[in-house]
């Protein structure tokens, strides 16, 4: 874990497949709380849904429901306690900026932000509207066919702690953290 400032923490590791990234996803998920906005960015097929498959799952939301919403935008699936706002921003990157809000609100992107549930935006690097208060930017990197690296960015509030509870959380799965 490397804590970067006082209202910034990361913490960085490698998965080997797709079970570890779902499990990454679900270790980051027991941490969250609601009204947190998560921002996944890296290419295709560096395992960004794969890595929400694994918060669904860990969020009570059945895992085989999840699929990109880059046609559809915005999915809410309830889950146990909260509601798992999913988005992909894929299709919207290309928006000029003063279009860009009113298309997130278009969407129901904003409203997701502030109804209290765990949002998660695919394509985070394309949202240009109003940065959210509790944020947790994923940073994903393809090293190989299957190997990824992943860097978890907590903005906001008790970063510090937050990044240790997701910490233990990877060690409870089996995941290892880097720097």
């Amino acid at each position: 874990m490397t804590v970067t400032a006082e209202r910034f923490a990361s913490v960085r590791l490698h998965t080997a497949n797709a079970d570890e990234t779902e499990s990454a996803g679900a270790a980051l998920a027991a941490v969250l709380a609601p009204g947190t906005v998560v921002g996944l960015a890296g290419p295709l097929g560096a395992g960004k849904t794969c890595f929400v498959r694994g918060m669904a799952a860990r969020l009570g939301v059945d895992p085989t429901l999840i699929a990109s919403p880059t046609f559809v935008y915005l999915v809410d699936y309830p889950g146990a306690d909260v509601v798992l706002h999913h988005a992909d921003l894929y299709r919207l990157a290309e928006l000029p900026e003063e279009a860009a809000e009113s298309a997130y609100e278009g969407i129901g992107l904003g409203a997701a932000f502030v109804a209290g549930g765990i949002t998660v935006v695919e394509w985070w690097d394309s949202y240009r509207g109003p940065r959210p208060e509790t944020l947790v930017r994923v940073e994903f990197l393809i090293e190989n066919a299957e190997h990824r690296q992943l860097t978890v960015v907590f903005e906001g509030s008790h970063t510090s702690d937050r990044a240790a509870a997701f910490a233990s959380e990877l060690a409870a799965a089996g995941l290892t953290k880097h720097g």
